[in-house]
Formats: C-alpha cells, sequence, structure tokens
C-alpha cells in the first residue's frame, strides 16, 4: 500500500494528514509551519471556526469513501480543497486560488471576477475532458 506521505507529496500542494477525529498526523513539506504545531493536535484547534466549514466533506469523503473536491472561503482565502480518504486517514490537500480583497469597491469587483474565473476554469477542463473522452468512442479511439 502506498504511504498517505508518499501520495501527498506526489503533489507541489500543501497537505496534511489526519485520523478519523481530525487530528493531524502527518503535513507534507509545502505545508504552511502552523501546521506543524498542530501535530497530534485537531486541525480545528489552530483554525477556530473551520469545523463547520470543513467537516461536513471530511465526513462525507470518510463515509463514501471517494475523493471530496470543493472552493472554501475562510478569513478573506479561497482555496480548492480535496479530501482523499487512505484507510483510516484523510489526506486533506489544498490550492490557493486568490484572495477577496475588500479594502474597495473595485478592489472586490475585480477580485471576484478572478476568483469567478479562476474556480470555473477546473469545470471546463472537466467538460472538456468528457467531451473528449466522448468522441473518442464514438470515433472508435477510445
Amino acid at each position: 500500500m502506498v504511504s498517505a506521505v508518499a501520495v501527498g507529496e506526489a503533489s507541489d500542494h500543501p497537505f496534511v494528514v489526519l485520523d478519523q477525529e481530525d487530528r493531524v498526523l502527518e503535513v507534507g513539506s509545502h505545508t504552511p509551519a502552523i501546521f506543524e504545531t498542530l501535530l497530534g493536535r485537531r486541525v480545528h484547534e489552530g483554525f477556530p471556526g473551520t469545523e463547520a466549514l470543513y467537516g461536513p466533506h471530511f465526513e462525507r469523503a470518510r463515509r463514501t469513501g471517494a475523493v471530496v473536491e470543493f472552493a472554501q472561503y475562510s478569513n478573506g482565502h479561497v482555496t480548492v480543497m480535496k479530501a482523499v480518504p487512505a484507510g483510516r486517514r484523510l489526506i486533506v490537500s489544498w490550492e490557493l486560488i486568490g484572495f477577496v480583497d475588500v479594502m474597495t469597491i473595485e478592489g472586490l469587483r475585480s477580485s471576484l471576477a478572478a476568483l469567478e474565473s479562476a474556480l470555473a476554469a477546473p469545470e471546463e477542463a472537466v467538460r472538456r475532458d468528457r467531451v473528449r473522452g466522448s468522441l473518442s468512442v464514438i470515433a472508435g479511439t477510445g
């Protein structure tokens, strides 16, 4: 079986490995140092209020055994999160998509437009891949 760290390190994104109680077991090399201070503790202790944001997604990944991807806003940051079940552990990785600029109305408009575009890009890529796959099947090459 491939280790959780090996799976996470295959990516340039930060990640943590959680147990069934959301305690931090391991942190990846690209992960902010604050997560190392949480080793052995519940990840939500370091980030009050996040259990309500992330907990349902983590629970769904554990319950279904499927990878769960979701976009999340927290403290001005928008991230795309991925929760990957790995036996009794959960590998949680994330990619920062952008920030919400609330200093001016124009900054807010601009940052929201950029975030909307960034969040739509993965959906468009998935649709393109599905279309290409369907065309391959139709053409008899897939």
